[in-house]
């Protein structure tokens, strides 16, 4: 029989019959599980993102057809895949090298080109599929997966339901994309209008406060002006009245001049804060002197400090130029506004101003002045508004002290001319300190001799020490020179009792600050020979030697009063004790301000060593240090710097020692790292030092070791804490 009678044989017309039949009931099969699968759809309205998309499809497709394994490749914004879901998930592996083979011999970058899938047989009889995920507009992904048998195991319905299943997936992912896109649109739409009605209730507030502040502006400016009008008029009305003793009239003369001073002070703000205002007040550039100016202004102001009873003091900077160019006049305005105010609400205690260099950078000066009361002091919330225009701390304050409110504000704007800023650090009841920066030219290069100036011609005046401090741990010795120098004391430095032998062999001393622990020759040795030396050479009067020192026993106290020493200072020193106890032995008298109040006495235990273990301690007593700084807090980013610089060797030292079973080591290392912790208020890493220190001096060196894990443990405290102060330390 010929092919083509076997062809249309019944045999063979058959078995094409049931092919087709097969072929078509797969198909039907196939499209009604695609028709019926609201399961599917409801997986991808469920997934919030890709991997819950891939992982819904991954579960279609295990309904539709016979994978082995599969897996989804995310596309990355940089034009790679990631393979996101791996189904099993102990397949990851294996697709992972199937895939990078495919991408090395061209066959990924193939299917990533085709609309339909790409079959590829492996060496195990199985078939590799490899499908895009994709949209007209851009692909999502690649699908693959491992079928068992060749590639005939996917007929051409399959690969359609295959095709089907990845376009929904991957318009499944277009759409997931796009929705949060909307999310986020509206998400921000709604952040900036909900931003901008603050905006505007902010703006609307601020504008009700202008407003309300201009009205009390204007009624406090109503009674400022009536209250001299009122002086001058009735002063005149009964002179003109006749019949009155030449010292009637003197009397009544002199309140008209008064009021009439008064008067013109009023008028001269409102004229300045105008001018500023419209833009025409201009600064003038002529030379002047610095110390002359400053003085001259504050002798003005010296009769009302000293009808209160207040000390007005003056301390320059000797780094500071004398000659400057620039307005000296809207300087001494500046001045007289602050220290004015100053002796307005300051009833008893002192005025101090205060005149510091920034920075000298070939003609440019940057000045900083302090001006410190212990006045009736500012509240918190006050002290954000007081440079604003028409604005006082309290609105009570321009009846019960006078004023217009535009001082401050004068000052701001004047600052503002002079490339400066003015801030103000107050509390209620405890004073206020004003500071302003300001921009000048260098006139000459003569600095201004170091000495702090009491302007109070009446009150004594102190003629500055010679002092010689002995001290091995150089943050401790800046920090003695951050304390002593604005007084205008002279120090020698010593970094052992030797070095301090030598000095005093070579000078004569008014005080001698001993620290007790050093190098070469410690502190009660260095003081006994210096009594020998006294007594060799005859010297009639013994210089005062008061020991400095972390030890702060009783017992301690002793042994330094023994060797000779005529007093006892514990670390970390307090500097009104030590002021007060220069005033002791240089008979100087003692400050009207109570200097010691609230201090501990002398060769007391510091307050923080009370309850060694007690949470309450703080790791860095920020106060206490800007107290040993005299509030400058500029101050501390270099004396953390210092004392980290010096600590390190002290610690690393601790370690040796302590390998070493060395319990003397052990005991020097801990009581610098204590006097030194102490000094820079690191509270809790010098009670951790002490307890090192007591546990060496019993000789226990193995509650010594478990200590020292605690004590870097505060020191990494201590200095995450000044940072979150925010303090940059220099290193």
């Amino acid at each position: 029989m010929t092919d083509r009678n076997k062809s249309r044989s019944p045999e063979f017309l058959q078995e094409r019959v049931n092919y087709l039949e097969e072929s078509n009931q797969r198909f039907m099969s196939i499209l009604e599980m695609l028709a019926s699968s609201s399961e599917f759809q409801g997986d991808l309205s469920s997934a919030e993102d890709a991997e819950g998309i891939f992982k819904a499809t991954a579960s279609q497709l295990r309904r539709l057809f016979p994978f082995q394994s599969m897996g989804f490749l995310d596309s990355q914004p940089d034009g790679g895949f990631e393979l996101l879901v791996a189904d099993p998930a102990d397949a990851r592996d294996t697709l992972q090298l199937l895939v990078e083979a495919r991408m090395i011999d061209g066959t990924f970058a193939w299917a990533l080109n085709r609309n339909q899938a790409v079959l590829v047989p492996t060496d195990l009889a199985e078939t590799l599929v490899l499908q895009v995920v994709a949209t007209e507009s851009s692909v999502r992904g690649m699908f693959v997966g491992m079928l068992p048998g060749s590639s005939a195991a996917m007929d051409a319905a399959s690969l359609n339901a295959l095709s089907i299943v990845l376009y929904t997936c991957a318009y499944a992912l277009e759409s997931t994309v796009l929705y949060g896109m909307l999310n986020d649109h509206t998400q921000h739409l709604e952040e900036r209008v909900e931003m901008r009605t603050r905006d505007l209730e902010e703006a609307r507030r601020q504008a009700e406060a202008a407003s309300l502040a201009k009205s009390d502006f204007l009624a406090n400016m109503s009674h400022e002006i009536r209250t001299p009008m009122n002086g001058v008029l009735g002063m005149t009305e009964l002179l003109l009245q006749g019949g009155l003793t030449p010292e009637k009239e003197r009397l009544y003369l002199r309140a008209i001049k008064d009021s009439a001073d008064s008067l013109m002070l009023i008028i001269n703000d409102i004229l300045d804060f105008s001018k500023i205002e419209a833009g025409k007040f201009t600064l003038e550039n002529e030379t002047f002197s610095l110390r002359d100016a400053v003085e001259r202004c504050l002798d003005g102001l010296l009769v009302s400090a000293e009808e209160k009873g207040l000390r007005l003091g003056l301390q320059l900077d000797p780094a500071v130029p004398d000659s400057l160019v620039g307005d000296q006049g809207r300087l001494r305005q500046l001045l007289t506004n602050l220290v004015g105010n100053a002796v307005k609400f300051c009833h008893q205690g002192h005025i101090s101003v205060e005149v510091d260099l920034v920075s000298l950078e070939m003609d440019d000066v940057t000045l900083h002045v302090r001006v410190t009361d212990t006045g009736i002091g500012i509240a918190e919330e006050a002290c954000k508004r007081i440079f604003n225009v028409f604005e006082q701390a309290d609105r009570s304050t321009t009846r019960k002290f006078g004023g217009t409110g535009l001082g401050l504000a004068i000052c701001k704007k004047l600052v503002d001319l002079m490339d400066g800023d003015i801030w103000v650090e107050s509390r209620l009841g405890e004073g206020s300190c004003f500071h302003f920066t300001a921009h000048f030219l260098l006139g000459s290069e003569k600095p201004l001799p170091a000495k702090e100036t009491d302007l109070a011609t009446k009150q004594l005046r102190w003629a500055p020490l010679d002092i010689l401090l002995a001290d091995d741990v150089e943050i401790n010795r800046v920090l003695m020179q951050a304390i002593l120098g604005p007084h205008g004391h002279q120090i020698t430095f010593a970094e052992n009792g030797r070095e301090a032998l030598q000095a005093y062999k070579t000078k004569q001393f008014n005080v001698v600050l001993m620290d007790v622990q050093m190098p070469e020759m410690d502190g009660l040795q260095a003081t006994r020979a210096i009594r020998e030396y006294e007594r060799a050479t005859a010297r009639s009067i013994p210089v005062p030697i008061i020991a400095m020192t972390a030890f702060a026993g009783n017992e301690d106290r002793q042994v330094c009063l023994n060797a000779g020493m005529d007093d006892y200072l514990t670390k970390p020193v307090k500097p009104a004790q030590l002021l007060q106890l220069l005033n002791k032995f240089c008979d100087r008298p003692i400050e009207s301000v109570e200097a010691a109040s609230g201090n501990t006495p002398t060769g007391s235990v510091p307050k923080a060593l009370s309850d060694e273990r007690a949470e309450s301690v703080e790791v860095f007593a920020q106060s206490e240090l800007l107290e040993r700084l005299g509030g400058r807090a500029e101050m501390i980013p270099r004396f953390v710097g210092l004392f980290c610089k010096g600590v390190m060797p002290q610690l690393n030292g601790l370690v040796t020692a302590l390998a070493a079973k060395d319990a003397d080591g052990v005991r020097r290392h801990a009581h610098a790292i204590k006097g030194s912790a102490g000094n820079i208020s690191a509270l809790r890493m010098h009670n951790a030092a002490l307890i090192i220190e007591k546990a060496a001096k019993e000789g226990d060196l193995t509650e010594a070791s478990k200590q020292f894990a605690n004590l870097q443990l505060e020191y990494s405290a201590f200095i995450e804490a000044v940072g979150a102060s925010g303090f940059v330390v220099e290193t």
